[in-house]
Parts: structure tokens; C-alpha cells; sequence
């Protein structure tokens, strides 16, 4: 595992108090989104009110007035506040497959044309300038999404170190697979070949300091997840086709407490409850498996993924279990009974990371189409769907489109990495903050850690790389 860090010491101090976050996203975006009077209005005009106005509704679709086109349909909702790629309205002017075309039997719409309609949808749907923005506005008060800090806080002690870190001459370092950052100390996981090594600040050479490495024989790692106190850390994974384990250990300690799981494949990911009461599994099986912690029972055989489960998360108050699935499905459990919340529908590829808020409220799901979306937890709603690494391949067969992972900031921020190789932030509503890197490697793995308010990447070269958040 290479290791690089930069030269600044830099190092912001955590916010102990009580912060109010006030977000003017929505606020911007309706002073520079276009309005339904001036911009759209003229489009539906030349193209689409011979058919679709009060007079002549086909469908039950009016779209001759800002409020007639909200009202949606008779087969329901033609534009979604924010969310221009998911809009019923913008699928059949693009002439998507699963959609009629719209108009019917004429070209499709010119690309400016339809760029206005996005932009419409996505900064609000304003029905004249200075209207009022559909999108919802997002707060977040740190104060809030600050969980009690534990007496004690965990850091190993005495796990055994690699005589040889380092790989050997000729061989690689192992790809970062997995890597998960402490809630309270200044603490890496990160996977290796049936192993997890952990690292700290820097030592003496400028280097990351290895802590300590932990063996894991049952396999190769997929995942690795601190329990919300930091006291315990999971390692899911197995050998493909064969068997599939979580293993949790003491993180002072390094001993192996538990074993959860028996399956047939490499489990692909795996959380633990705040309380320690549940520990959820994600399955090449389309299942997500609930276990008891203390006694290894199998309490729930959640099956409504149509695909292999990549992600579980549960809530930071441990009552929700949120999952992602290779197809793009997104559902929320109730974690204690493992009855459904939400069913949680816009990613169009695999959902590769998930994220919840600090305070809970908002979560985060991110996916090999590109884009991250923000779900408000109050009722499972979409707030926005940003296309945050989107960018058009080099060659035929390279990719450079797909949000590889995400995760939250103390303060709310989001941070993510992509295919196109840049790590970066975004505002509480998801607007862009900033390009904080742009990184050699393919990035991986995304850690945030809260102790020293830094940012570490894991890549595909195995090569790890610390930031300061700013």
C-alpha cells in the first residue's frame, strides 16, 4: 500500500457547537433558472398546446399555463421539481424507449429546446421570473447531526504489525476495494489481500503511520464499516461461488468477537446498528439478510432486490436500514421489523455508495450513471439528482462517467469520487462547492475523518491520499 500525504499541516478545528447551516441554493436557483412565462412557454407553444391545452387536453395534459402543466396528467406527474432526467415530460420529448414520442411522428425537439425544459425543471419549475421555487430547501444544524461522543475513545492497541508493509519488488499494491474512516479517531481501514490494515497521522518520515494489520482468512474483503462509536469494526467479505463472512472485531484489542453470515458467495457489504443490536448484509443472493449481533440469529430475509445487493447502510440512529442494488434499486427498512419505508427510484445503473446526513434526515444514494440523489427521509421524496461525474469517454472502451463513492462532512457537505478522477464537494442542497482534486489514479474508496477533518482516497493502484477539508 503506497501512501502519499500532502505537505500542509493544516488542520481545522471540529466544530463543538451549535451551527446553523442556511441554505440559499433554491433562492440562486430561481434567480438564475429559466420561468415557464418567458422561456417556456414559447417551446409548448410552437410544439405542444395544439394538443395539450385547456380545450383539447389529450392525455388530461394541459400545457398551456405553468400551473396546468404541475397539475400533470391523467396517467400523473409530467415534470418533477429537480429532477429533469426522471421527468416524464423531458423522456418523451428525448424520445426515451420506454416513452411516446413526443411530438408525435415529427423530429424530436432541437437540443437548445430541450436544455431550456431541463433547466426549467431543475431550477424549480418557476412559472415567471422571480416565482416561487418547487425545489425544496435544505438545512442542517451540526449541533444536530452530532452523535454523543463515547467516553473512551477506541484506538488499537498492540495489533501486530507486517514485518514487510510494504509489497514486494515486481508486485503492485492491492487495489483499495474497501476502506472505511473512525467516527471519533484519527483512524483508516483499508483492505488488503485477506487482510485490514489500519493507519493514523503522520509519522516521523511523512508518511501515513501503519497502526497495526488484522488477518481475514475467510476471504478477500468487499467491505469494511466502524460501529457508529468507533468501538468495533466489520469486515465483510468470502471467496466467490464459495462462502461469505462478517467478521467484527474489538478495535482496541484486534480480537475477532463475532462471525455473522453463512453464504454462499462474498458478502458484498455489510453495517452494524448504532445500539450493536443488528448487523445487515448485502448478498450476491438479491438478499438483505438482518442478523441478531449478540447471539448470530437470522432475524430478517429481506427479498425485493432485483440484483445483486451492493450497499447496506443503516440510519445514524440505527432504526433504518437503507440498500442499493446493481440494477439501481434503492429501498429503506425499518430495521427492527425489516418491513419496507420506501422504494426509492431514479438511478438508471448499479448504486455504488450510500450515505446518510449526520442528523439522519437526508440520505445520500450515488451510481454508475453519474449522478448522486438526495432523498428527504421525511416522506422518501427526491430533492435533487445531480449528475456530479459525467464526462464523455476518451477512448470506446474507457469509462469515465459513474460516482464511485460518497460520503457526508460533519458540517453536511458532501464529498465524492468519480470515474472522470476528480474528488469533490458540494453544498448542504447539492450544489457544487468545489474540485478539491484531480487524481491520478481511479479512485475507489472515499473516507472522511471527523477527528482531524481530512479526506483520504483510495485507489486502484492501492495508492492512499490524504487531504485537508476546507
Amino acid at each position: 500500500m503506497k501512501l502519499i500525504l500532502p505537505t500542509s499541516r493544516h488542520r481545522m478545528e471540529r466544530v463543538a457547537c451549535a451551527l446553523l447551516v442556511a441554505v440559499v441554493g433554491a433562492a440562486t436557483l430561481a434567480a438564475e433558472a429559466p420561468n415557464f412565462e418567458q422561456h417556456v412557454s414559447p417551446i409548448f407553444k410552437q410544439h405542444c398546446v395544439a394538443c395539450h391545452n385547456p380545450d383539447d387536453a389529450e392525455a388530461g395534459l394541459d400545457l398551456s399555463t405553468a400551473q396546468a402543466a404541475l397539475a400533470g396528467s391523467s396517467g400523473g406527474d409530467v415534470v418533477k421539481a429537480g429532477l429533469p432526467d426522471s421527468s416524464p415530460l423531458v423522456l418523451t420529448m428525448t424520445h426515451h424507449e420506454d416513452y411516446p414520442e413526443m411530438p408525435p411522428n415529427k423530429p424530436m425537439l432541437a437540443a437548445k429546446e430541450i436544455k431550456v425544459v431541463q433547466d426549467w425543471i431543475a431550477g424549480g419549475l418557476l412559472a415567471s421570473a422571480g416565482g416561487q421555487s418547487q425545489l425544496r430547501e435544505m438545512t442542517f444544524e451540526i449541533a444536530a447531526g452530532s452523535s454523543q461522543r463515547p467516553e473512551q475513545v477506541a484506538f488499537p492497541v498492540g495489533w501486530p504489525v507486517p514485518v514487510n508493509p510494504q509489497p514486494n519488488a515486481g508486485k503492485i499494491a492491492s487495489p483499495a476495494i474497501a476502506m472505511a474512516a473512525s467516527p471519533w479517531a484519527n483512524l483508516i481501514a483499508v483492505s488488503g489481500h485477506r487482510s485490514v490494515s489500519l493507519y493514523g497521522d503522520k509519522d516521523s518520515d511523512g508518511g501515513a503511520k501503519l497502526i497495526g494489520s488484522l488477518d481475514f482468512p475467510d476471504g478477500d474483503v468487499q467491505d469494511l464499516r466502524f460501529s457508529a462509536n468507533g468501538q468495533l469494526l466489520l469486515v465483510a467479505g468470502g471467496i466467490a461461488a464459495k462462502t461469505g463472512k462478517v467478521a467484527i472485531f474489538d478495535v482496541a484489542t484486534g480480537k475477532r468477537v463475532a462471525t455473522l453470515g453463512d453464504e454462499y458467495d462474498a458478502v458484498l457489504s455489510a453495517d452494524i446498528s448504532a445500539d450493536h443490536r443488528y448487523v445487515a448484509l448485502g448478498t450476491t443472493s438479491k438478499l438483505v439478510k438482518i442478523y441478531a449481533a449478540e447471539s448470530g440469529e437470522l432475524l430478517h430475509r429481506i427479498k425485493k432486490h432485483t440484483d445483486w445487493v451492493s450497499v447496506v447502510r443503516f440510519s445514524p440512529d440505527g432504526q433504518q436500514l437503507a440498500s442499493g442494488d446493481r440494477n439501481g434499486g434503492v429501498f429503506v427498512w425499518e430495521a427492527e421489523s425489516g418491513g419496507i419505508v420506501y422504494s426509492l427510484d431514479e438511478h438508471k445503473q448499479k448504486v455504488t455508495a450510500l450515505s446518510w446526513r449526520p442528523d439522519g434526515a437526508v440520505l445520500a444514494s450515488a451510481g454508475e450513471d453519474g449522478t448522486f440523489v438526495l432523498w428527504d427521509m421525511k416522506d422518501g421524496w427526491a430533492m435533487r439528482a445531480v449528475k456530479a461525474h459525467v464526462e464523455k469517454a476518451l477512448t470506446r472502451y474507457s469509462r469515465r462517467t459513474g460516482v464511485l463513492d460518497i460520503t457526508f462532512a460533519a458540517d453536511g457537505t458532501l464529498l465524492t469520487i468519480g470515474r472522470d478522477r476528480w474528488l469533490r464537494s458540494w453544498k448542504v442542497d447539492g450544489q457544487p462547492l468545489k474540485k478539491l482534486a484531480a487524481l491520478e489514479g481511479l479512485p475507489l474508496r472515499l473516507g472522511y475523518v471527523s477527528a482531524a477533518n481530512r479526506i483520504v482516497v483510495g485507489d486502484f493502484d492501492g495508492q492512499l491520499t490524504w487531504y485537508d477539508h476546507q
